[in-house]
């Protein structure tokens, strides 16, 4: 399998080394490539695309947002997960409607950094816990379109498999399906298999 190509525009170099040294431990991804503004971003995805992009909100010169939007126009499959400080719902709802694919803060530790890569690599959404405690607390983020990985995911579930059956199946770890199945829960408003399996064959999932 060949290994991921990240980059990652940032401009706390405290914070790119750190990323840089968390996966530099695993033999799953090529060396980070980092930016410190979004036209020095701008200007390489001109020449090379990466498998996933990492993107800071507060940069110099053009924001994360606005670059967040013109990346969706040029580069609409290009996975993205948003790192920042911020919590607040209506920023999470924001770049979810711009196409986002992930929300980590940046008090991640390695394994949340890891299993957020995975759960965004893997066609699915990923967002912190905290961000997750706020948006059920302020009930104000817009339910997010089902992913393939996702409806794979409900489908095998209706069929009965359990994590570690899909987890062999689709190469993903067994936490990384369950990753995918909250957010599934949390998107369909549903909290049991039961509804799930409901779903699926309501929608033809199943």
């Amino acid at each position: 399998m060949s290994k991921i190509a990240v980059f990652i525009c940032e401009d706390h170099q405290i914070v790119v080394d750190g990323i840089k040294s968390i996966l530099s431990g695993t033999d799953k991804y090529l060396p980070v490539i980092s930016f410190q503004t979004g036209e020095e971003l701008q200007a390489e995805l001109e020449k090379n695309v990466p498998d996933l992009l990492i993107l800071d909100l507060n940069l110099p010169g053009i924001t994360g947002i606005d670059l967040l939007a013109d990346i969706r126009k040029q580069h609409p499959d290009l996975p993205v997960l948003i790192l920042t400080m911020h919590s607040d719902p209506y920023l999470v709802k924001k770049v979810i409607e711009l196409g986002a694919n992930g929300y980590i803060l940046k008090d991640f530790g390695e394994d949340e950094l890891i299993n957020a890569l995975e759960v965004v690599i893997s066609g699915g959404f990923y967002q912190s816990p905290e961000v997750e405690r706020l948006a059920e607390k302020n009930n104000d983020i817009h339910t997010l379109h089902l992913t393939d990985r996702e409806k794979e995911i409900i489908r095998f579930s209706a069929n009965g498999m359990s994590s570690n059956e899909m987890a062999e199946k689709l190469f993903l770890s067994p936490h990384t399906v369950n990753t995918h199945r909250r957010n599934i829960y949390k998107k369909l408003g549903i909290n049991n298999i039961k509804e799930l399996i409901k779903f699926a064959y309501n929608e033809g999932l199943a």
